[in-house]
C-alpha cells in the first residue's frame, strides 16, 4: 500500500485495520485500478480518485493543516476589541444589533466561507471529494467534543425534530410503556412523544407552571415502574431555564430509565455534555451559528442495540457497489442513523462554526453570553419589566413579560434602530420579548437595547 493509502485508510475504514489488499498505491500506478475496485463504499468517504493531488479541495486541506498549526487561535476578547475582525467573523454586526440567537441566528463568517468553498467545488462537479469526506469526519469529532461523547456516536442530521423523531420511532416500545415529556416545551419535543399512543405507549406530562424550572421533584412524581424514557430540553426556549440535569440524569440512570435531550438552546453557548444522556438532538441554526437544516443526533453506543434505525437507505445499510443485499446489515458508527445523502454544505457550515466557537473558548463564550444576559435582566428590572421565569441567573435567554401598554412602541423603536429580537407567545397567552445575546454581542449593544426599551407602563 502506498503512503497515501496508509494515511487515508483510517478515514474510510475507522473501524477496521488496513490490509495490503486495500488502499490506492501511488507507488505502483498500474495496480491502482485493481485496488480501487475493491474499495467498499463506507465510512465518510464513498468516492475515490486515483490522482488525489488533483482533487478539488486539496488546497483546502493544506489550509486546514495551516489552521491547526496557528499558535494563537482567535480568542473572544481580542475579536470583540477589533471592529474589523469582529465584522469579518460575525458579519451580522456590520448591519445592526442582533439579539435573537434563540430564534434563527446568523451564520458566522467562517461558516459562510466554508459553504462558499464547498459551492465552488460543487460547481466543478465535485460535491463529494476526499477533502469533504475528511471534514465530515472532523465535524463528528468537534461535535463529540462539545457533547462529551465519542465521534462514532454522532450522526449528522438536522433538524432537531428529525433526531427526536428517530428516537421515538426507533425504540422497541412495549405495550404499556410510559414516556415522560414536558407539555410546555417546544413542539418538536412534544409531538413525537404524544404520537406514540398509536403504538400503545402512554405519554406522561410533567406538571409545572409556565416559567417554572424543571427539578428532580417534578420528574420523580410522575415516574412509575413502566417509565421507559424521559425527554427534556437542556434549556427552555422561552425562559432559558435549565432542568436540574446534574440530579435528574444520575437518578434516572439508577432506575434504568433512558434520557433524551433536545440540546438546541445550549449547544454552542453553554456546556451541553451530560454523561447520563442516551440521546441528544440539536440543529445548527441557533447557538452553533450554522445554517438551517444541519444538525447532530447523539446516540450512545450503550443504547445502539435498543435504537433501531427508523429510516433505511444505501448510506446506513451496507450496499456494496450500490447493490441492495438480501440481508440488512447496518454501517458502523454515526452512519447507522443516516439513511441517505448528507447535507454536505450545511455540515460544512456547522463544522466551521463549531470549530470557531471552540477556538474562541467554550468557557469564555459561555461567561460572556451569561454576563450580557444578566445585564439585559438588570436593566429591564430597573425599567419596571417583569422577567419570565423569575430571578434565576444561569441562563442566556431572557424573556420580558408584556407590559400593560403592549409592545408596539418598543417594537417600532427597535426596528428603526436595527435591533433584532424575537417575540413569542407564552402558554398563558401573553407576548414575550425574548432577548438572547451571544459571543458576537457587546456591552454597548446591551446598553443601546436598554435605551430603546424604555420603561414599562
Amino acid at each position: 500500500m502506498g503512503e497515501r493509502g496508509l494515511l487515508l485508510y483510517p478515514l474510510q475504514h475507522p473501524q477496521r485495520k488496513p490490509s495490503t489488499a486495500r488502499g490506492l498505491d501511488e507507488a505502483h500506478p498500474q495496480t491502482q485500478a485493481a485496488e480501487a475496485a475493491h474499495l467498499p463504499e463506507c465510512a465518510d468517504f464513498p468516492k475515490w480518485s486515483g490522482n488525489l493531488a488533483t482533487l478539488p479541495g486539496s488546497g483546502l486541506l493544506e489550509r486546514g493543516v495551516e489552521r491547526l498549526k496557528k499558535p494563537n487561535p482567535p480568542r473572544l476578547a481580542g475579536v470583540l476589541a477589533d471592529p474589523a475582525e469582529r465584522g469579518r467573523l460575525f458579519p451580522v454586526t456590520r448591519k445592526g444589533i442582533f439579539l435573537a440567537h434563540a430564534a434563527v441566528a446568523p451564520i458566522s463568517g467562517v461558516a459562510r466561507e466554508a459553504m462558499d468553498q464547498w459551492s465552488d467545488s460543487a460547481s466543478w462537479g465535485e460535491q463529494e471529494n476526499l477533502e469533504i469526506w475528511k471534514r465530515v469526519r472532523q465535524t463528528r469529532e468537534v461535535a463529540a467534543r462539545f457533547l462529551g461523547c465519542a465521534w462514532e456516536e454522532i450522526s449528522l442530521l438536522g433538524p432537531t425534530a428529525l433526531g427526536l423523531g428517530l428516537v421515538a420511532l426507533g425504540l422497541s416500545w412495549r405495550e404499556g410503556d410510559e414516556v415522560v415529556y414536558d407539555p410546555l416545551d417546544y413542539p418538536a419535543n412534544v409531538y413525537p412523544w404524544l404520537d406514540l399512543v398509536r403504538r400503545g405507549v402512554r405519554p406522561v406530562p410533567l406538571t409545572r407552571k409556565p416559567g417554572e424550572a424543571i427539578c428532580w421533584e417534578n420528574v420523580k412524581t410522575v415516574l412509575s415502574p413502566k417509565t421507559r424514557l424521559v425527554s427534556l430540553a437542556t434549556a427552555h426556549y422561552l425562559s432559558g431555564l435549565q432542568p436540574e440535569l446534574p440530579v435528574i440524569g444520575p437518578e434516572l440512570k439508577k432506575r434504568g430509565i433512558l434520557l433524551c435531550l433536545d440540546g438546541i438552546q445550549t449547544l454552542g453557548v453553554l456546556p451541553t455534555a451530560w454523561p447520563e444522556a442516551d440521546f441528544l438532538a440539536a440543529d445548527a441554526h441557533k447557538w452553533m451559528l450554522g445554517p438551517v437544516g444541519a444538525g447532530v443526533l447523539m446516540v450512545r453506543k450503550r443504547v445502539w442495540d435498543q435504537l433501531h434505525p427508523a429510516l433505511l437507505g444505501s448510506w446506513n445499510v451496507m450496499s456494496p457497489d450500490f447493490l441492495a443485499q438480501p440481508k440488512i446489515e447496518f454501517e458502523a458508527e454515526g452512519r447507522r442513523y443516516e439513511p441517505g445523502s448528507l447535507n454536505l454544505p450545511g455540515i460544512e457550515g456547522m463544522r466551521a462554526s463549531l470549530e470557531f466557537l471552540e477556538d474562541l473558548g467554550g468557557a469564555e463564550v459561555a461567561q460572556h453570553a451569561l454576563t450580557l444576559a444578566r445585564r439585559v435582566r438588570e436593566g429591564a428590572r430597573r425599567g419596571g419589566f417583569q422577567i419570565y421565569g423569575g430571578e434565576e441567573e444561569n441562563r442566556v435567554i431572557t424573556s420580558l413579560i408584556e407590559p400593560r401598554g403592549g409592545w408596539e412602541g418598543v417594537k417600532k423603536r427597535m426596528e428603526i434602530e436595527g435591533v433584532r429580537l424575537s417575540w413569542r407567545k407564552e402558554h398563558g397567552g401573553r407576548v414575550l420579548l425574548r432577548v438572547s445575546p451571544h459571543a458576537s454581542n457587546t456591552v454597548a449593544e446591551i446598553e443601546k437595547f436598554h435605551s430603546l426599551l424604555g420603561t414599562a407602563d
